[in-house]
């Protein structure tokens, strides 16, 4: 009888509330879905990765699902668009920091504004809870990302040596001070 309690317990905690209600916005002539990620749209994040990354997975199933079920206050919003999800961001809280774990969007939706998008939602989120700046750490070698960063804001502050494992690559450590 208890191991079917502890079974059943750990079942519910999967469930929490819904911090992202879901919602359409319109952006530069196109209608886009946005909500919050669940465990369910794991295959769906594992396509979006391979899309973006030439087929590699620089997180697993297991790191996506650790981090949607933490206990540590976050926010993960997918993008759809015709019901195909084509991008999607994180972010972890701790303390004062919003700490940005991961934002991909499928290249042929690059540059029409939806990770500029993904980012001000967060953003937005992180005021909400307080915190004074977003983090997030960027491929050295990713050029087009550092200057989106700068263009919304980020400033450079160190590089972490061979940061990522796939290629043992360099980082560069961005914040951006924000008012609570």
């Amino acid at each position: 009888m208890l191991k079917k309690f502890k079974a059943i317990k750990g079942k519910l905690t999967l469930f929490r509330h819904i911090q992202y209600p879901e919602r359409t916005v319109d952006l530069r002539g196109n209608t886009y879905v946005l909500r919050e990620l669940v465990g369910d749209d794991i295959k769906e994040l594992l396509q979006v990765e391979r899309l973006v990354y030439a087929g590699e997975l620089p997180w697993t199933k297991s790191a996506f699902l650790s981090e949607l079920y933490s206990r540590v206050k976050h926010l993960y919003i997918g993008v759809l668009y015709q019901e195909r999800m084509i991008g999607f961001a994180g972010v972890r809280i701790l303390g004062g920091d919003a700490h940005i774990t991961n934002i991909a969007i499928i290249p042929e939706y690059q540059g029409k504004g939806l990770g500029s998008f993904l980012l001000a939602e967060l953003e937005q989120y992180a005021r909400k809870q307080t915190c004074d700046r977003l983090t997030l750490e960027v491929r050295l070698s990713n050029r087009d990302a550092q200057r989106l960063y700068r263009q919304l804001g980020f400033q450079s502050q160190a590089i972490k040596t061979a940061y990522y494992t796939e290629g043992n690559e360099d980082a560069l450590d961005m914040v951006k001070f924000i008012d609570g």
